[in-house]
């Protein structure tokens, strides 16, 4: 089935046996993420209903429209196509009608679900989610490599970046500088739309850029990532622009750049995601900045730039090496700035390698 010495197979295989462990026949999976993560192949369905099917005890199966055939036709597996008109939440009943339990993408829209329930009343309806999580959460050689190699024109993007900071210039025209930047390194679609935020903006995390202009002494907090082979980066850098930094701007930064150390460190096969918040967060508790770091430490990265696993309180899973995740305390002041610096992190059989460690996080005044 599928290519010859591809991981594809061996990724159905793996939920195939999830689905033994969940007692479950099926689940159905949906997201282009996740179709392209079993299957190679990129597809944005938009209305039209497209899935892949992997049965417990029967071989996987595509539902597709008749118009991405020439996609989908040599990957070598069973494919149903349909067209327009045509009833295809019936077709993929067809292809279920022996399973009991089927578990399904949360992201699928519940139009396709609604219409498919009406054929399959009598299924027990669950969530696929955590199975494919679960799956795409460890990541396999290859994906590192490519995870690697997407921080690493990350990484020239930042270091450029840092040359383009001027008093005068407005968020919206370094948004563009930044774009440009990526374009010439190749990348033409980013992780997300990126954070250029300048003073007292820097105080809201999702901050999108607009007219303010920086000013002197001002921090800019900049959160940028691009895909490359459909592999995510993410990162973020706090910089001063135009003149030194006050006191409180310092004594902030520093603490930030502490509390990112330490989350670093922190990072080890067997340690609890929760534990590693913990250890981030009681930093800047202690430096008294506790109610200003208003968000977790850090998010799973792949294929999607906010994925499985989330490094939160209250998030006991262990970490297991091969998941990849960021490490991203901030602390944000309304009113006057923010700082926040993040690293991508690879775990490792005995720690955690920073894929942006080459940039530098000592504060730095341009």
């Amino acid at each position: 089935m599928m290519r010859n010495g591809s991981p594809y197979p061996v990724r159905i295989g793996k939920l195939r046996q999830l689905l033994e462990q969940a007692q479950a026949d099926a689940v159905i999976v949906t997201s282009a993420a996740n179709l392209f993560y079993f299957t190679g192949v990129w597809i944005e369905a938009h209305e039209r209903l497209t899935a892949l099917v992997v049965r417990r005890e029967r071989d996987a199966f595509l539902i597709a429209p008749d118009l991405h055939r020439g996609e989908l036709g040599s990957l070598g597996m069973e494919t149903l196509f349909w067209r327009d008109g045509e009833d295809a939440s019936a077709l993929l009943a067809r292809g279920i009608a022996h399973a009991g339990v089927v578990g399904i993408d949360d992201s699928w829209p519940s139009g396709h679900l609604l219409r498919l329930m009406n054929h399959r009343p009598h299924v027990d309806w669950r969530s696929g989610t955590e199975m494919t999580g679960r799956l795409r959460m460890v990541k396999d050689r290859g994906e590192l490599e490519l995870i690697r190699k997407s921080a690493a024109v990350a990484n020239r993007v930042m270091e450029s970046f840092q040359t383009y900071l001027r008093v005068g210039s407005s968020e919206e025209k370094l948004l563009d500088e930044l774009q440009e930047l990526w374009r010439r390194e190749g990348i033409r679609e980013l992780s997300f739309d990126p954070t250029v935020a300048a003073g007292a903006n820097g105080a809201n995390p999702h901050h999108a850029p607009g007219t303010a202009v920086v000013r002197e002494g001002d921090f800019v907090i900049v959160d940028t990532g691009g895909k490359l082979d459909r592999y995510c980066s993410d990162m973020t850098r706090t910089f001063a622009v135009g003149g030194e930094p006050s006191a409180e701007q310092r004594d902030v930064y520093e603490l930030v750049k502490e509390a990112h150390l330490a989350g670093l460190r922190a990072v080890r096969p067997g340690v609890t995601l929760s534990e590693i918040d913990r250890t981030v967060r009681a930093v800047i508790e202690q430096g008294g900045y506790g109610p200003y770091f208003i968000h977790r430490t850090g998010h799973g990265l792949g294929i999607d730039v906010h994925e499985e696993p989330s490094v939160q309180t209250g998030n006991g899973l262990p970490v297991e090496a091969g998941m990849v995740f960021s490490v991203e305390p901030g602390i944000y002041l309304p009113g006057k700035f923010g700082v926040r610096i993040e690293d991508i992190v690879i775990v490792t059989d005995d720690g955690g390698e920073s894929v942006n460690a080459s940039v530098s996080k000592e504060l730095t005044v341009v």
